[in-house]
């Protein structure tokens, strides 16, 4: 039995180049790697261009839908565009019997960078089948176990390249939540952390499309894909959108945004809280520096003014349950510089109890902005912070 292999010579831009890409000795070695034999023949298809890189394998009953990587790997952008494309149309095809593989053809530049293995063990959480990346990389590279394991992963990755903060994953007791850019680049990235996120979620998931033109969401095939895998709601947020919702409440003392809480993941990084050090995601929480109850109630503020103070990401800090009760009740308090202060008279056990377990003395400072200081400033005005004293740990 031979396999046959299908795929369309032109790139969009670049005439022919699949046909220059795909040599006889390459379709071999993915002939061989998909069916063990090496019996093929080809057909081309040039009703359109290649989208997603694709070349497809039908052997034995089976589709192997193989996509490709860059001949010149770029940036982290380019690498990544043309694998969601892959995939929706995977999931489109209405064939049961198929499978989704990734192969490197011979390539210049350096395809495992720290953010491309991020992606690698995204695409394998997904199910896609790596065909040969043992030929260009020696160490193992796994499907990520669980969702802690992304988000650490995620975590360390966004730390090590601060311009790789496009997207964030986070976790309450019942949910998971992916706040996802929609434009640009990022939406591709975001396509593979939710799909990833369906394959070892534990608990339903919360994708917010964070869209940042008003007309803007994820890719109509990525949709369709992402609301075909059961367990993921999609939300849409904006600035407008939040704003808009904001202002038709009754009550404007409280704010349930998701544009606040990616704007603090921008600003902060990864949750952590500011006074212990805690990462357990399902109990960190955005905790509001000049409050929402109390920007609504000051005058000579338009809603405007009002909304953008309330979602800014300087006016927060990620602090867990415990201190985010603790500094919201005024036990813990921040004095205008930012160094943390305990309301006077406060019993001894419980004194000893908050030195315990707060372990910074004053907020980190690459957080102290301008603006974070005058959210200080204006929580504080009415505050008691002579009857406190300094946290001496």
């Amino acid at each position: 039995m031979e396999a046959i292999i299908t795929y369309k010579p032109d790139a969009q831009k670049t005439p022919g180049l699949f046909d220059r890409i795909l040599t006889n000795e390459v379709l071999l070695d993915i002939c061989l790697r998909v069916t063990g034999q090496s019996r093929f023949r080809v057909v081309k298809d040039r009703s359109t261009y290649n989208r997603g890189r694709l070349v497809f394998l039908e052997y034995g009953g089976i589709v192997n839908y193989i996509s490709l990587s860059e001949a010149n790997i770029g940036g982290r952008n380019s690498s990544l565009q043309s694998v969601p494309t892959a995939i929706n149309m995977f999931y489109a095809d209405q064939r049961q019997n198929k499978r989704l593989c990734y192969y490197f053809i011979p390539h210049v530049g350096n395809a495992f960078t720290d953010y491309h293995l991020f992606i690698y063990r995204l695409l394998m959480t997904a199910g896609i089948d790596f065909l040969n990346i043992g030929d260009y990389y020696q160490q193992h590279v796994l499907p990520y176990r669980n969702v802690d394991d992304l988000i650490i992963d995620r975590r360390e990755n966004q730390t090590s390249n601060s311009s790789n903060n496009s997207s964030y994953v986070s976790k309450t007791s019942d949910k998971i939540q992916i706040y996802a850019k929609t434009f640009g680049a990022s939406k591709y990235e975001s396509t593979l952390l939710a799909i990833a996120i369906s394959h070892i979620a534990d608990r339903p998931i919360d994708l917010f499309n964070i869209c940042e033109q008003d007309l803007t969401k994820l890719p109509q095939a990525s949709l369709n894909t992402i609301e075909g895998l059961g367990n993921i709601s999609m939300h849409y947020t904006s600035l407008f959108l939040d704003k808009r919702e904001y202002l038709q409440q009754s009550d404007r003392s409280e704010l349930r945004s998701a544009s606040y809480t990616f704007n603090l993941f921008n600003r902060l990084g990864a949750k952590k809280c500011a006074l212990c050090g805690c990462e357990i995601p399902e109990i960190i929480q955005g905790a509001h520096i000049w409050g929402v109850a109390q920007i609504s109630r000051t005058p000579g503020l338009d809603d405007d003014t009002k909304f953008n103070h309330a979602v800014s990401g300087h006016n927060g800090l990620w602090l867990c349950q415990n201190h985010h009760k603790l500094f919201d009740s005024n036990i813990i308090l921040l004095d205008n510089d930012g160094f943390v202060r305990l309301k006077d008279n406060l019993v001894t056990d419980n004194v000893a109890f908050i030195r315990s377990t707060t372990f910074r003395t004053s907020v980190d400072a690459r957080f102290l902005s301008a603006e974070f200081k005058d959210y200080l400033a204006k929580r504080n005005e009415t505050l008691d912070l002579e009857h406190s004293h300094k946290l001496a740990v």
